[in-house]
């Protein structure tokens, strides 16, 4: 696994926070944020398998696999008890992470709740699938170019020069990027959710997992925190960098 890490600006007492990126993009994701949540502590933001600069997939893994893969990144670098931030994938992630671990994990939070209705799961599966093959049009590329058009046509915060990156990463984890996507249809979150016991954070934009987030409420746990951002979309972490990080900084501390 590969995992980017910022130093400290200055020395703290606070544990190491890891940031988890949703599918199919990579830790890059948090390229702008990081070093705002790195004033006091160190930041580590690993690559899930299967996508940056990580180790390709060679078969179907269920998802408490990935969050098993991270914990051994993370004892590989010497981190033991630290807090976690993650988003969409990053979420079930950093939910399994805590339920599983309790004595590594001090505090969670996620951005969105990916809890989907039994109805709903079908729908996402056929939605989230194999890409189509390599061809020497080169017509798989426009495919990709298009997917994330739509989206970054939804969020007018988006540049291309986003859509760019975004595009990048997810050519990076071509072709079985779509299983991880089936993990989490496959993963119990809303059981997980109601299972966590630490501080809980639940950061709320309204991207296109707002209906799921919404519907997941019901599931947290009684200390969990919500916060509903209905004035920001999926690129939190770097159009609205700032403010998301004194969220996250206000509930670590």
């Amino acid at each position: 696994m590969h995992v980017r890490v910022t130093a400290a600006e200055r020395e703290g007492s606070a544990p190491p926070l890891v940031l988890l990126h949703m599918s199919p993009l990579s830790s890059g994701m948090f390229r702008t944020i990081a070093p705002l949540l790195a004033r006091e502590r160190p930041v580590f933001v690993p690559d899930r398998l299967g996508f940056g600069d990580s180790d390709r997939l060679v078969e179907r893994l269920v998802f408490e696999e990935y969050a098993l893969a991270t914990v051994d990144a993370l004892d590989a670098l010497g981190v033991d008890e630290f807090d976690v931030i993650g988003i969409h994938t990053g979420s079930c992630e950093a939910i399994e992470l805590a339920v599983s671990r309790p004595d590594r994990v001090r505090r969670m939070g996620v951005v969105a709740l990916p809890t989907f209705t039994d109805e709903e799961l079908q729908s996402f599966k056929d939605t989230y699938f194999e890409p189509p093959e390599v061809t020497a049009d080169g017509a798989h590329l426009d495919w990709v170019w298009q997917w994330w058009k739509v989206w970054q046509e939804k969020q007018p915060d988006w540049t291309i020069e986003i859509m760019h990156e975004r595009v990048l990463d997810n050519m990076d984890s071509w072709p079985y990027y779509w299983w991880t996507y089936h993990s989490v249809f496959d993963y119990p979150t809303a059981e997980r959710c109601a299972a966590v016991t630490q501080p809980f954070l639940v950061l709320a934009p309204h991207d296109d997992l707002w209906a799921q987030t919404e519907y997941g409420r019901q599931f947290l746990p009684p200390q969990a925190e919500f916060f509903d951002l209905p004035e920001l979309t999926l690129e939190i972490f770097t159009v609205a960098a700032e403010e998301v990080a004194g969220h996250i900084e206000r509930f670590l501390a």
